[in-house]
């Protein structure tokens, strides 16, 4: 049976999806959340690959991986005041339960005070 090109040229233009572009980010907490305590956090992963690169991501570039099938994705609460105690224990919780649904998470948040005001 003889390959239509058109045919082909067809389905294959059909089955073509893009990938969301991915830009890394380093947030830089606002006044105001450092009055309310902590920042939220994304986090995004290959899924096919544990061992791949963790990006720290904007919100507006999360929401464009939280349904793809490609990636596994994390958000969390970062605490940025209180005592060095405080922030710590806050934070190693949050990096725990992150790491429940990301474990390479945990390798790229190894400074738990990182961003905090005492």
């Amino acid at each position: 049976m003889a390959i239509n090109a058109y045919r082909y040229s067809t389905l294959n233009t059909a089955l073509e999806f893009k990938l969301p572009e991915i830009n890394a980010y380093i947030p830089s907490p606002t006044e105001l959340e450092y009055e309310a305590g902590y920042i939220r956090r994304y986090f995004i992963q290959k899924a096919n690959d544990s061992n791949s690169f963790v990006y720290e991501v904007s919100k507006d570039s999360y929401t464009g991986f939280v349904n793809s099938p490609f990636f596994k994705n994390v958000s969390l609460d970062w605490q940025i005041k209180g005592s060095v105690d405080e922030i710590r224990t806050a934070n190693s919780k949050s990096i725990k339960f992150a790491s429940q649904k990301l474990d390479a998470v945990k390798l790229y948040l190894p400074n738990t005070l990182q961003f905090s005001k005492q």
